[in-house]
């Protein structure tokens, strides 16, 4: 799509919202490096003023956000867990601020925590055992241990959007599953 980059830095919230929503997620190009400054215009301009934001706009924002997240994935295979952490962590930091709203799916804290927890690459017994390894794994040269101390950093990445989330989650039924990785996480490289 010619011109699809050009300009971020200019645009507004509703300019971001109307080009993101109007792309075809299965056409768009693009490298990594354009999609991450498309991604990081688009939530600059979001975080700079949350409350401002009526509840029609936050509609399209999910809906452009949406769309970008999935051009981008598409056009950067290699990048998948990219936008995976973007979404958790911007859906993190609008609940952190702005709090739940039930009929709001950018402002459902259940959809990180599950998300959070599906893509976790093991259970919490094997990570328990390998992170007890990690220093180990970490500074041994064997390319066997890379995979495994991957997969426990990933788990890290994946419990930090969360973590602040507690004091909304914790009724939920897969509360105690994320507390049960939590005992995990101080050992985790």
């Amino acid at each position: 799509m010619t011109g699809l980059f050009d300009g971020l830095d200019r645009l507004d919230l509703d300019g971001h919202v109307r080009r993101w929503t109007t792309v075809d997620a299965d056409w768009a190009g693009g490298d990594v490096s354009q999609w991450i400054a498309a991604a990081q215009q688009f939530v600059a301009r979001l975080q700079a003023d949350p409350a401002g934001v009526t509840d029609e706009q936050w509609r399209a924002i999910a809906t452009a956000w949406s769309t970008l997240l999935a051009a981008a994935e598409r056009s950067t295979d290699s990048a998948e867990d990219e936008w995976f952490f973007r979404d958790l962590w911007l859906r993190s930091w609008l609940l952190q601020r702005l709090g739940s709203r039930g009929d709001d799916p950018l402002f459902d804290p259940e959809f990180v925590l599950v998300r959070a927890l599906d893509a976790m690459p093991m259970n919490p017994e094997e990570a328990g055992a390998l992170a007890a390894r990690s220093f180990e794994m970490e500074h041994s040269q064997k390319p066997e241990f890379l995979p495994q101390v991957r997969k426990l950093r990933k788990i890290r990445r994946l419990l930090n959007p969360v973590r602040p989330l507690a004091p909304l989650l914790a009724d939920h039924p897969r509360w105690q599953e994320f507390q049960s990785w939590e005992q995990v996480a101080p050992d985790l490289p």
